[in-house]
């Protein structure tokens, strides 16, 4: 749900809880023991404060836009702008889109004018999960415009190239065939 798979968790989760349960009172030299409940739940508030922080800034971008917009229950922000007349997409099927991806603040990462189109099996985890929770709601033809906070993006980390770590996204996707 955070944008990150469990391995990527583990890598950040390991050395944090491995430099905390090293330290060592040099005053008794007694060990700072800490219990990962004890890290839980401020990483829980952390997350939540980060989500609800990139929602007052989506809110903000989207009022400058005067976008009608809807969203669904995991912060992903959408409107189909275009109607197409094909089929549906749905979970299992490849679904094949033309895209630009672009930051908040209009820097354009990546598109299929440069890359070509893109093909991924929808439900699959083969793409940012917003855009396959997005795809799920446009028909052949459907052009759309998705906002992904950083948990439905690249998360935490970014994709080490063209995408910081925490970015809040915008997509402009046309679903051009499912098979």
């Amino acid at each position: 749900y955070w944008g990150l798979n469990s391995k990527k968790i583990i890598y950040l989760i390991c050395p944090l809880l491995m430099m905390f349960l090293s330290c060592r009172n040099e005053r008794n030299g007694s060990e700072i023991v800490i219990s990962p409940d004890m890290v839980k739940e401020p990483l829980i508030n952390a997350n939540k404060a980060r989500v609800k922080a990139e929602a007052k800034v989506i809110d903000e971008f989207i009022i400058r836009r005067k976008w009608e917009i809807n969203a669904t229950g995991t912060g992903l922000r959408y409107f189909i702008y275009q109607q197409g007349s094909g089929d549906l997409a749905s979970d299992g099927k490849t679904a094949v889109i033309n895209y630009e991806v672009s930051l908040l603040n209009g820097t354009v990462c990546y598109s299929s004018k440069e890359l070509g189109t893109k093909g991924f099996t929808v439900g699959k985890g083969e793409i940012e999960k917003g855009i396959d929770e997005g795809v799920l709601l446009m028909h052949v033809g459907d052009k759309a415009k998705f906002i992904l906070p950083s948990h439905l993006a690249y998360g935490l980390m970014g994709d080490g190239k063209k995408i910081p770590s925490n970015s809040v996204l915008l997509y402009d996707v046309e679903l051009i065939d499912i098979k």
